[in-house]
């Protein structure tokens, strides 16, 4: 074991010598060497880090890109346009804007980096919100109130020529009305005029009154507009459909069960004079526009 200890121990002192006579040469034949090797190394560094620092900034720039810095109405109508203006604006996309779901209600009509135009679809239950900045760690928001349409009833009107009908009341979305207040005064109207009889109330827009005129066996449509009185590019409508028929009118509109026969089978076949067609049930046939009056 000595022995081989005697053996090695000269190869390995004979290596240490000769690899630090190496260095001390190179350490004279060029002084600049470590200096220059630490440089680079600091410059490789250097660069990483402002490489990374550059992409950090980029990436956190990115969210927040965009302000919006003023909305051009305080309220929207259906069918209306509304305009958004601020700074770069076209990096936006619509969730960003205005949140997911937006698709069902706003139409982004045109872009530009100071400018976008929305135009309202329909109105929803609650008032449209932007978020004017990217940073979704900013918490401000807009909130855009839609007065959107109101409505008398699903259902075209029947009324017999003579007959006082029940009082129609308006029925509104949301705060419509009390938002339209604001504005102004009001005043319902109907476009074109009701039939001779029937009045509509411009402070509330009840419908009431006794037809005396029928609408010529013909179902009409009337445009019920509320407005505001000093602008009236301001409203809101709803359209009605109502038929005045007259009592002969009514007879032949009045729909009437049958025994089933062999060209008129259902589970409740109905007939009325103003049509040739057989209705498997009394629901088939009152919202036949060519009949509609029940026994």
């Amino acid at each position: 074991m000595l022995k081989r200890f005697f053996l090695i121990f000269p190869t390995v002192l004979w290596s240490l010598i000769i690899f630090s006579l190496f260095l001390i040469g190179c350490a004279f034949k060029d002084k600049n060497t470590e200096k220059s090797l630490f440089v680079g190394i600091l410059g490789l560094v250097s660069s990483f880090s402002e490489e990374k620092k550059t992409a950090e900034e980029t990436s956190s720039g990115s969210s927040a890109e965009f302000e919006v810095l003023s909305v051009s109405k305080e309220f929207v109508f259906e069918s209306a346009n509304f305009t958004l203006e601020g700074k770069n604006l076209d990096t936006a996309t619509g969730i960003q804007l205005f949140g997911d779901g937006f698709s069902k209600f706003l139409k982004i009509i045109e872009v530009s980096s100071s400018k976008i135009v929305v135009t309202v679809l329909h109105c929803s239950d609650s008032p449209f919100v932007v978020f004017p900045f990217g940073d979704k760690g900013n918490q401000r928001q807009i909130s855009i109130p839609c007065l959107g349409s109101f409505r008398y009833s699903l259902r075209s009107l029947l009324y017999e020529q003579g007959v006082g009908i029940s009082p129609l009341q308006p029925q509104f979305n949301q705060n419509s009305l009390e938002l339209l207040r604001t504005l102004g005064d009001l005043e319902f109207i109907s476009e074109p005029a009701l039939p001779e009889g029937i009045q509509i109330n411009k402070e509330t827009g009840e419908i009431s009154g006794i037809p005396l005129e029928t609408t010529g066996n013909e179902f009409r449509s009337f445009q019920i507009v509320l407005r505001v009185k000093t602008n009236p590019s301001l409203k809101i409508e709803s359209q009605l459909k109502m038929i005045v028929v007259s009592e002969e009118e009514k007879f032949n509109r009045t729909c009437r069960s049958i025994s089933q026969t062999s060209t008129c089978k259902g589970p409740s076949p109905h007939l009325c004079s103003n049509s040739s067609i057989c209705y498997i049930s009394q629901f088939g046939c009152l919202t036949d526009p060519k009949c509609g009056f029940s026994e």
